[in-house]
């Protein structure tokens, strides 16, 4: 008797003939022409160019983390300090000196600028009190007279209320500054050199700093100097700029701190990046391999006044940026 079929069971799916792996390969992706990267890029440099700066450094104590206007900055009714320079020492005024030197101590890793708690007090031995040691030593870095006083409206004072807005002070007076940034793009180092004007301006770091410029978009050669220029190239552009104004970070990126715009238009900067190899490697940019270095660019930089030098011949990375 012959033997009866088994029926199929209902809803048994058949196999494919085409492969597993045929079924997964996703298909590629079309490559962009030239054209299409440009305008893509142009789009990375409106998203960094778009949001406003601060202008003017020194005084800018309006200006918070994220450039939104911060809280009125604080005050003190009284001198504060070494009780033999007719000090008042009243224990509010101490407690906000000692706030911001504590915040003047953690942005600088400066244990010397610790007063070692904020507690109001000082001790009526000058040689026994954690503030004072912290006040001279914070006048001593600022090139500021040592005295060991912080009186209302004067130096020290203004110094510190600079750092609470954000803005530490310069290291000398207003009219010490960075008169020109210059930038080779040599490989490999990239050198970075400042150049002071001012009465104080030979005791100031000039470098050189290491740095690494754009890579480019793929294709396209950094060296030639219009093709530097050019918007959405994502080269750092050769030429004399003037700086343009500051900002604490990039919008695209928030490891780029410490902003010192010279093409604003096209999201160019000077900035500190955690990444800087001895080849081009950004997007246009210049990164600055010490935070220090940055913040000090963009601290004693002026607006119109301080100029960025881009010269040098670039060399074609081992990648450029599709």
């Amino acid at each position: 008797m012959p033997k009866k079929k088994r029926p199929l069971k209902r809803g048994r799916k058949t196999h494919s003939s085409v492969s597993r792996k045929a079924r997964l390969k996703k298909p590629r992706r079309a490559k962009l022409t030239l054209k299409q990267r440009i305008a893509r890029a142009k789009k990375l440099e409106a998203l960094d160019a778009g949001k406003p700066t601060f202008k003017v450094l020194p005084r800018a104590l309006s200006v918070a983390r994220d450039n939104v206007p911060s809280a009125p900055p604080p005050v003190i009714t009284g001198s504060v300090g070494r009780w033999e320079k007719g000090a008042r020492n009243l224990q509010a005024d101490v407690e906000t000196v000692q706030r911001l030197l504590e915040t003047a101590a953690q942005t600088l890793k400066a244990a010397d600028l610790d007063p070692k708690g904020v507690d109001g007090k000082i001790a009526r031995q000058s040689a026994k009190s954690n503030t004072i040691a912290a006040i001279e030593a914070f006048q001593k870095r600022s090139n500021i007279s040592i005295d060991g006083l912080i009186e209302p409206g004067r130096q020290t004072w203004q110094a510190l209320l600079q750092f609470a807005g954000g803005t530490p002070p310069l290291p000398n007076d207003d009219s010490t500054y960075i008169k020109e940034i210059s930038v080779s793009l040599e490989d490999p180092d990239h050198w970075l050199t400042l150049t002071w004007t001012g009465p104080n301006a030979d005791s100031q770091e000039t470098g050189p700093f290491r740095t690494s410029p754009g890579a480019g978009l793929r294709g396209l050669n950094c060296d030639d100097e219009a093709t530097s220029r050019r918007s959405g190239s994502k080269c750092t552009p050769k030429g004399t700029y003037p700086v343009q104004g500051f900002q604490r970070r990039l919008n695209s990126d928030p490891r780029a701190t410490y902003v010192t715009w010279f093409m604003q238009r096209r999201g160019v900067a000077l900035h500190y990046f955690p990444s800087v190899p001895d080849y081009a490697a950004s997007h246009g940019c210049v990164r600055i391999e010490s935070e220090d270095v940055a913040r000090l660019i963009q601290n004693n930089s002026r607006v119109d006044e301080t100029q960025v030098v881009v010269s040098g011949t670039w060399t074609k990375p081992p990648r450029q940026w599709d």
